[in-house]
């Protein structure tokens, strides 16, 4: 099975952190930096809505560190 972009983003971000919340607007994978920037992440709930920020709060998921993993896809 080919992967889409955002199999492959959602499996790149499991493999940073398992279990992150997140809503990838862009549609995919990103190219650049400021692409990934625009990934919006849970950073809370309020009234069972989320609570979305394009702050990322997971120092535990960097462009470096997702630019690393998707090259090797």
């Amino acid at each position: 099975m080919i992967k889409d972009g955002h199999m492959k983003f959602a499996d790149i971000i499991t493999a940073l952190k398992p279990d992150t919340q997140y809503v990838n607007s862009i549609g995919g994978l990103p190219a650049t930096e400021e692409d990934f920037n625009k990934v919006q992440w849970v950073v809370g709930e309020e009234n069972g809505q989320a609570i979305l920020s394009t702050t990322n709060p997971h120092s535990e998921i960097t462009w470096v560190k997702f630019k690393a993993e998707m090259d090797k896809l």
